[in-house]
């Protein structure tokens, strides 16, 4: 039987893959309606990437904190809270917008509390994910999970260019309330079952939880070394998404709606790669895929960024694209495949760390974009990143080696 048919065959991740698709798709379109509308509105560099980063950050402080409790208590209640709670701010924000009063203020309150939506739900839905389906089917459900991320990618950017020509914010936000309340409903009907644990967690113990983690991850080269990649890339080459708008309006003199076409299509190579992944088995090249698809999608972003041939840098974000599947896929399935399950959401969450770095990056990339112009800072910030890359790549190998 095809891998993916069995898959979708459980109900349980189908329900949890909806609700990722509704969580994802609200990112995307925000990355773009809110660098366009940012930049539109303040004509400031540096305010596009304190948006992004009050979008990340709850990535970086709340991440690891989510995985404890994912071990701890009751995720589905925990996912459904998260959920409705989410829809309520994006309905008070669209509301602000209709009537004119939206301000930068409100957009930075708004993106930080998607953003912390965002960091409860990547460990806590993972977790989730992983108990629905036998471990050798985690490639073709982590890779279904990221293709309905990357689809979104391909129609969320392109629906915010679009709208943004005739309207403001007020149709993003009030979709946003409608997706997430969407996801409440479906999470609301999850069947699971809740083992609770007799010992009550203090702070202490949630510390203490948290540092096992950490130590569960030193004791593992592979996931020391993709955690590692994860860092790097996060905060020194998807970064670039805080400034997309910026670099498409000066480097190509292109509208909205070709900021969302440009971003939909790096969206339309990821699809691509993670059903691909997806489909076929791949165990024993994991590593190489995460490594090769790490350098393929920097390089593609780095051409990217000095460009001003509409062509090349549709056809760039495509096949960074397809890098970017290779990273982002199987980083979650080395994770999830090399992590035991009583110690998994613990891990899930120090991986949300690291991705939560992508704010300090982007805070850091808004700055010197400010000062020397965003195609320079970024080209900067990802020849730096593959210069790491290939560091954190000769020591896992060399290491290998010497087993």
């Amino acid at each position: 039987m095809n891998p993916i048919i069995e898959v979708l065959k459980s109900r349980e991740f189908s329900k949890l893959w909806f609700v990722g698709a509704t969580g994802m798709t609200m990112r995307w379109i925000e990355t773009i309606a809110l660098g366009i509308y940012v930049y539109d509105l303040t004509g400031d560099e540096f305010k596009v990437g304190i948006v992004f980063f009050f979008r990340m950050s709850p990535m970086l402080f709340f991440g690891a904190i989510a995985g404890v409790f994912a071990d701890q208590y009751n995720k589905k209640k925990i996912l459904s809270f998260v959920l409705l709670f989410t829809s309520f701010i994006y309905l008070l924000l669209g509301i602000s917008a209709l009537t004119g009063n939206l301000n930068y203020t409100q957009i930075c309150v708004g993106a930080f509390f998607a953003g912390l939506a965002w960091s409860i739900d990547f460990p806590i839905r993972r977790s989730l994910l992983s108990e629905t389906i036998k471990p050798r089917l985690y490639p073709s459900a982590i890779g279904l999970d990221m293709t309905s991320s990357n689809m979104a990618r391909i129609f969320g950017p392109i629906m915010a260019g679009i709208v943004l020509i005739k309207f403001d914010l007020s149709p993003i936000y009030f979709f946003g309330s409608f997706l997430f309340l969407c996801g409440f409903f479906v999470s609301n009907n999850l069947i699971y079952n809740f083992i609770s644990k007799n010992e009550k967690s203090t702070l202490i113990n949630l510390s203490s939880e948290l540092f096992e983690g950490i130590k569960y991850i030193f004791s593992s080269k592979i996931l020391l070394a993709v955690l590692s990649a994860t860092i790097i890339v996060n905060s020194l080459v998807f970064t670039y998404q805080s400034q997309i708008a910026v670099i498409v309006l000066n480097n190509l003199s292109k509208g909205s709606f070709f900021i969302g076409l440009l971003a939909g299509l790096e969206g339309l190579g990821a699809t691509i790669g993670t059903l691909l992944i997806a489909n076929f088995t791949f165990s024993r090249a994991y590593i190489k895929i995460f490594f090769g698809g790490s350098f393929l999608f920097a390089i593609c972003i780095l051409i990217f960024s000095q460009s001003s041939s509409l062509f090349l840098c549709g056809t760039l974000m495509i096949i960074a694209g397809l890098g970017m599947s290779g990273f982002g896929t199987m980083q979650s399935i080395l994770v999830i495949s090399k992590a035991s399950q009583k110690i998994r959401g613990r891990v899930l969450g120090v991986l949300a760390i690291t991705i939560g770095t992508q704010p300090i990056g982007a805070f850091v990339l808004g700055y010197f974009s400010r000062e020397y112009g965003s195609s320079y800072a970024v080209a900067i910030s990802i020849i730096l990143a593959i210069a790491i890359l290939l560091f954190i790549g000769a020591w896992y190998k060399l290491s290998e080696l010497s087993n």
